[in-house]
């Protein structure tokens, strides 16, 4: 009888058509995975047994597994995450927040950040983005507006950070630390890109290394493990570690996945004994990949020039956001391209740009190839000025907390019709996944031409369907 399994049919064929993966996961088709730990997996599907330690229990082989990664990352203690750093993100702000606590969180989190708003019940406090309008980046934080939002509201009882961002750039972290810490309140770092930075005095400084409170890193997206691999780092005595285990056991599945655990105790391991040289020459190759993108006419590789601007004090040279907006095309359309036409595959597209991830895994060939294909985006060139919009919108009202919208009723009403409602559920678009608008948010004028202009050049918005959005009735 024929095979009949779609999904996996679909990936072998992505597989199979020889895709270089400029994306996540980080062992990019297990290039450098060990073959003995591939030809093992189905036999190391393992459940609790004698000898086999229990993860919501750990006394023997992953407790010893979390001690040396905890090690290897510079943290006082560390935590496998099955569920990937969303459910890490969850048990850190329920075990520091309770019901009404008010919480600092970057306006430009991600969905996962929203969700613990929900689980908890806390009251969000939004640190606006400074976006970089010419490159349609929401970027770091002003600085000075945080310590205001935090002299302005005792209340607050935590600040959540994104460090870096999806695209690479990072706020000054020690600065951020320090400040949080000068007003007595917990740091949580959402550190889902950086899990390399560890392993490398050429990258920016790792958050647990900078002192921040509880950090939250995604093995698999930088590292060679595999996906929803994570890690939980706590790096100071003001957490409640028992009720973060608690809260741990609560979101991680009773069936924790043996596979997934000791691909990031191979990944730590791997890091250590090999990883830290392959990233040195990933770091090399990825600048010298920036100096050619940069020769490109009409291209530019974002780097140093946002450096002392919009927040960022720093970047990973690693992560390659490649402006391609003086081709007069758009990012999507170039993904498209690149996709259709030279058979790369990159990890996102905006209205200006392609994001490249680079990793140990990846070597001179796969830099060649990627500045190759960029090139060859020059046959593509059109005589026009890509300027799509030159405003984000403000932070909607906030009419109620998103723990409360999200248990109301509702009505479907077209976006247009929707104007002065109180919307009832996220409006994301993807990528990166950060929501325009929250449960319990006023959906205002501005936000729909927003929203409308990105529907309409092809980007993928999670939360409206055919433009129509859920609002309390």
């Amino acid at each position: 009888m024929k095979l009949s399994a779609p999904l996996y049919e679909a990936l072998l064929k992505y597989v199979e058509d020889g895709t270089l993966p400029y994306h996540m996961p980080g062992h990019k088709e297990g290039r450098i995975i060990s073959r003995k730990y591939i030809e093992n997996l189905a036999k190391i599907d393992l459940t609790e047994v004698p000898g086999t330690d229990n993860l919501h229990d750990p006394q023997g082989p992953i407790l010893e597994a979390e001690k040396l990664a905890a090690k290897a990352f510079g943290a006082k203690m560390s935590f496998f995450l099955v569920n990937g750093t969303t459910c890490g993100i969850y048990a850190a702000m329920s075990a520091v927040l309770n019901e009404g606590d008010a919480v600092i969180i970057q306006r430009n989190s991600h969905k996962s950040v929203y969700n613990g708003l929900i689980l908890t019940g806390a009251t969000p406090i939004y640190l606006t983005p400074l976006i970089d309008y010419e490159d349609g980046i929401a970027m770091g934080v002003s600085i000075d507006e945080l310590e205001g939002l935090l002299k302005g509201n005792k209340d607050i009882k935590a600040v959540l950070i994104t460090y870096p961002n999806y695209y690479g750039f990072c706020i000054d972290i020690k600065r951020i630390v320090d400040l949080v810490h000068k007003y007595n309140k917990i740091l949580i770092v959402d550190e889902a890109h950086g899990a390399h930075f560890a392993f490398s005095d050429k990258l920016p400084l790792p958050a647990s290394k900078a002192g921040a409170d509880i950090v939250v890193e995604s093995i698999h997206k930088t590292l060679p493990a595999f996906t929803q691999s994570s890690i939980l780092h706590v790096n100071t005595d003001r957490v409640d570690v028992d009720r973060l285990k608690f809260y741990l056991s609560l979101y991680q599945s009773t069936s924790p996945s043996y596979i997934l655990m000791t691909s990031i105790d191979l990944a730590r391991d791997f890091m250590e004994r090999e990883g830290k040289d392959r990233l040195e020459e990933c770091v090399n190759l990825s600048i010298d990949a920036r100096n050619k993108l940069n020769a490109i006419e009409g291209v530019k590789c974002i780097g140093d020039d946002i450096v002392g601007k919009y927040g960022i004090n720093d970047y990973d040279t690693t992560k390659l956001t490649i402006s391609i907006k003086g081709l007069g095309i758009s990012g999507s359309e170039a993904e498209r391209i690149l996709r259709e036409n030279f058979n790369i595959q990159m990890e996102m597209s905006d209205l200006y740009n392609i994001l490249a991830i680079m990793t140990v895994a990846d070597g001179e060939k796969e830099f060649d190839e990627l500045v190759k294909s960029v090139e060859g985006l020059l046959k593509y060139k059109k005589n026009q000025e890509i300027r799509l919009i030159d405003y984000y919108p403000d932070v909607p009202e906030m009419k109620m907390k998103p723990s409360e919208a999200v248990k109301k009723p509702y009505t479907l009403l077209k976006i247009d019709d929707a104007v002065d409602s109180v919307s009832l559920d996220y409006v994301i678009p993807y990528p990166p996944g950060v929501p325009l608008i929250c449960p319990g948010e006023i959906i205002k004028k501005d936000m729909v031409q927003y929203i409308k202009l990105l529907y309409n050049i092809g980007i993928k918005i999670v939360g409206i369907d055919n433009l129509n959005i859920r609002v309390f009735k």
